[in-house]
């Protein structure tokens, strides 16, 4: 699956209550909430009044013991370590485990101070400014904690920052998955100390927490050009055990196709408590296929197996309590790409909406087991309206294209001003997927449309815009691909859209990888981007939404569960819903005596 890497933060209302004007109201906070399950997923009304700054997890976690491995299988295999490079959920979990940045995303989906010390900067605590100090749209001050140090001893400071905000900006870098969104907009970051970090913004800024999701090392970053780093100089698997990191885990050995070994970071000094990591070792070991690794956790050859979804529940049922199906923050879709000669015609994206059957696919394929998605945005999320739901219709569909001029030829496929209705429909070699377009091909038949399913490997489909090329088969970021169906992370910090929707955002400058173009999403975006109104961005949410459903940006599927195999050894083990990852809280991981 791919996700938005850059939208890390589960965001809900009391961080955008935060980042009003003094004289917005406090907000009101919830009890403490149990991490989600799927007996207690949180609901829309809840959302509204949860303190997203209070956490229960450090009541929940419990006394570990040193030593011993976890080994964690998963069938698509991470190979991109620069984590502003990365598009795979895998690197992302790997990524959690050895690089930290100012914030983090519990399990319960609070934000929770990282890098920076308690409490994060808001409008309410005064560590945020709108208008900021000396004529800045917005001033933000962050304060680290004290004594943190690089994995080879080096102090962990505002110059690291300072340097990794320049790293971004420099006009040799290109492909960031995120893009520069939010980046662009520094003007300067003051050091008035080691561990004090004011950041100088030129507009106001929606979503300044998350924007330093990962701090990279000053004194690695800086030894080698940019334009070489986007190459894959000082990033390649030979040198990864030099980079200073800053997580629990630092890498050890890497061997492709076969595993990645992180070894403690003995010098990482735990949040909430001080020390470094439980286990001397993880492991994560690639299969290439959902079923070997599902056997190989069966066999004992891991201890962890993750990335499964709603499809493969029946497989595993009988594991009882290792089974871990959490409701996630991830949907699966189909992505139209509009740049392509069929689905940039808006009749074409309204017929695919209309010839997809959702029900049957998840009554074929995932055993009743999925949640159907008409939006991109999770019912959870604050700003959450109820979408139009679009019925299965080919009759309609038939006569959407007949009406834009989309006339069947002599085999029945239609053309249009010498178009042949033929769509690359593209997705990875998971087999529910290729099963999942085989439907849809089917369906689309039936409407006068041809289409050629092509599974290729997570290296091709997900390949960052620096390492494909415009040959690399169905690449997203290359736009190489006429109907993609993979995952995205659901946003629910709507700033997240930004770089996924907006027309100014195509790769390498962003993730508009279906070359989104249209004034009047760029218009609600621009919009959501400059506030910090929390109730001009509900508005601006509920546009989006309405939007979203009409153009047919997408044709979502259904939400899906985060699955995993756990070991009933493993300790503190509590799964993450959010883009986060499980992860997320590995240096508390341990081996049960």
């Amino acid at each position: 699956m791919r996700k938005r890497l850059f939208g890390l933060l589960a965001s809900t209302a009391i961080v955008f209550a935060a980042c009003q004007g003094a004289a917005s109201p406090s907000p009101s906070v919830s009890e403490s909430a149990p991490p989600p399950s799927e007996s207690a997923a949180p609901s829309p009304s809840a959302a509204e009044v949860v303190d997203l700054f209070t956490s229960t997890y450090p009541t929940r976690r419990v006394q570990g013991v040193k030593g011993g491995t976890v080994i964690i299988g998963d069938w698509q295999e991470a190979n991109l370590w620069n984590p502003y490079y990365q598009g795979q959920v895998i690197e992302a979990n790997v990524t959690s485990a050895v690089f930290r940045g100012f914030i983090t995303t519990t399990d319960d989906f609070r934000y929770a101070t990282d890098l920076a010390a308690d409490p994060a900067p808001t409008v309410a605590n005064g560590g945020v400014k709108v208008p900021g100090d000396g004529g800045d749209a917005m001033t933000v001050t962050w304060t680290m904690r004290d004594g943190q140090v690089w994995s080879d001893g080096k102090p962990i400071t505002c110059d690291d920052v300072v340097a990794t905000w320049k790293w971004v900006m420099d006009k040799d870098n290109t492909g960031l998955y995120g893009g520069t969104t939010g980046w662009e907009d520094i003007t300067a970051i003051d050091c008035p100390s080691p561990t004090s970090v004011v950041v100088h913004f030129k507009n106001v800024y929606f979503d300044y927490l998350p924007l330093f999701s990962w701090v990279l090392p000053k004194h690695y970053i800086e030894t080698i050009p940019v334009k070489d780093q986007v190459a894959g100089k000082g990033w390649s698997n030979a040198d990864m055990p030099k980079v200073p990191v800053s997580g629990p885990f630092k890498y050890g050995s890497i061997t492709p196709g076969q595993e990645l070994r992180l070894v403690r970071n003995d010098l990482y000094k735990n949040p909430i408590t001080g020390e470094p990591a439980y286990l001397d070792s993880v492991v994560f070991k690639w299969y290439g296929d959902a079923d070997a690794m599902i056997a190989g956790y069966r066999a004992g050859e891991i201890d962890q197996a993750g990335d499964l979804t709603d499809g493969d529940l029946p497989k595993v049922k009988d594991l009882g309590d290792q089974v871990k199906a959490q409701p996630a923050l991830l949907y699966e879709f189909l992505r139209p790409n509009w740049g392509s000669p069929t689905m940039k015609d808006p009749a074409m994206r309204q017929a695919l909406a209309l010839a997809v059957n959702k029900d049957e696919i998840n009554t074929r394929i995932l055993a009743g087991n999925a949640e159907i998605a008409w939006t991109n945005v999770s019912p959870f999320a604050w700003y959450y309206v109820e979408p139009t739901k679009t019925a299965f219709d080919l009759e309609k569909a038939k006569s959407i294209l007949d009406a834009a001029g989309w006339k069947p030829g002599a085999d029945g496929v239609r053309e249009k001003d010498g178009v042949r209705a033929d769509v690359k429909l593209c997705t990875t070699t998971r087999q529910q997927r290729q099963d999942t377009l085989a439907l849809i091909s089917g369906w689309l038949k039936e409407i006068g449309v041809a289409s050629t399913v092509n599974a290729v490997s997570p290296a091709d489909i997900f390949g960052s815009y620096n390492e494909s090329t415009d040959q690399t088969p169905c690449n997203l970021s290359r736009h190489n691909f006429g109907v993609a169906e993979h995952a995205f992370s659901v946003p629910l910090s709507p700033q997240s859209n930004y770089p996924v929707y907006h027309s100014g955002q195509e790769a390498p400058k962003g993730q508009n990888d279906a070359q989104i173009n249209d004034p009047d999403i760029d218009r609600v975006l621009d919009e959501l981007k400059g506030t910090v109104d929390f109730a001009k961005a509900k508005e601006l949410m509920a546009e989006f939404q309405k939007l979203y459903v009409e153009k047919v940006v997408e044709v979502p599927l259904y939400f899906r569960k985060d699955v995993n195999l756990v070991s009933t050894k493993i300790g503190n083990w509590t799964g993450n819903p959010t883009s986060t990852g499980y992860t997320w809280n590995v240096g508390d991981w341990f081996i049960k005596p």
